[in-house]
């Protein structure tokens, strides 16, 4: 959010990231670890009955409230590069791809794993984005 909010062209570097909350907390591997029974209880106290689909709707509905997408394109998105894996439990290749159909001229770069392993495994890339990102920044002195 910050890259596509912020006054000025920064390098916006999303690593391993979704489009939104709602992807990792009610399509990924999340979704299974959230207490939705504990989320629809505390409804419940309030008086208000809901189904287990209903609060994962509304929790859904709530999460939207993240969705980069509906943010404004950065003010430089070639200097924005997205690092996803390839095998990301919580993170669907659908996201990455909704991110950069978002943001023209923004580039993904995928790495082999997961969630963790990738980052583990292929820090160098991870690296190796964030100086490229900052290559294509037009740097101007401030003084």
């Amino acid at each position: 959010m910050v890259g596509s909010l912020h006054p000025t062209p920064v390098a916006t570097l999303p690593f391993l990231s979704p489009h939104s909350a709602v992807v990792a907390f009610c399509e990924g591997i999340l979704k299974y670890g959230t207490a939705w029974e504990a989320l629809r209880e505390e409804l419940a106290a309030q008086k208000i009955t809901m189904t287990l689909d209903e609060v994962r709707e509304r929790m859904r509905t709530v999460l939207s409230l993240t969705d980069v997408t509906r943010f404004p394109v950065p003010k430089n998105p070639e200097a924005v590069i997205f690092v996803a894996a390839t095998d990301d439990g919580y993170i669907p290749k659908h996201s990455v791809l909704a991110l950069q159909k978002a943001w023209p001229g923004s580039e993904v770069r995928w790495v082999r794993g997961g969630h963790v392993s990738s980052f583990i495994l292929h820090n160098d890339e991870f690296r190796k984005a964030i100086v490229d990102g900052l290559d294509r920044v037009d740097w101007k002195e401030s003084w």
